[in-house]
């Protein structure tokens, strides 16, 4: 296995375990807490409406009934959109976390099903990690997360290498704890 591939694996399988991270997060929160908002996601190609959260991947909406948590400490920022129930991704969740109200260090989403030849779907971004990229433009308690991530190499052809995937991410906070 040569470098390059570890290493976006890596940042792939980094993601995927921040993912969990801000599921387990999400879950203690979820029942009682007013940080977490449920929205449902049409599939539609433009882009959320304002003040929704949604997640698109290579511009096709992941639809599903999200619930929206974002966690701030210290100068680092943590959210999350997760589906319990999905219909094609199992438990599906897409996340990011901002440092210095800017600079995107992470972003994972992943669902439990739902990826190549049976595997769990899964697309990645590490900051300072080969293969990705990503941005964040705050407007209020909104975040938008676009960039590129990795995902992971189809086992039918390993000498292709990982995947590549464009992400586009509304974080639509009704509030932040933390904040």
């Amino acid at each position: 296995m040569n470098a390059k591939y570890f290493r976006t694996a890596t940042a792939a399988v980094a993601a995927l375990a921040l993912t969990g991270f801000l599921t387990a997060c999400g879950d203690d929160s979820a029942s009682s807490s007013p940080t977490t908002s449920k929205q449902t996601t049409a599939a539609a190609p433009a882009g959320p409406a304002a003040g929704k959260s949604a997640a698109l991947v290579d511009g096709k909406a992941l639809a599903g009934t999200f619930e929206t948590t974002c966690v701030k400490q210290g100068n680092t920022l943590a959210l999350a959109l997760t589906d319990n129930n999905n219909a094609t991704y199992g438990q599906l969740t897409a996340s990011a976390t901002i440092t210095d109200a800017n600079t995107v260090q992470a972003v994972g989403i992943a669902g439990s099903k739902g990826g190549s030849s049976g595997l769990p779907y899964a697309v990645g971004y590490g900051n300072g990690q080969p293969g990705g990229s990503a941005k964040v433009v705050k407007d209020g308690n909104t975040y938008k997360v676009t960039g590129e991530g990795v995902g992971a190499a189809d086992l039918s052809n390993p000498l292709a290498g990982p995947s590549t995937s464009t992400f586009d991410i509304t974080f639509a906070c009704s509030t932040i704890v933390g904040a």
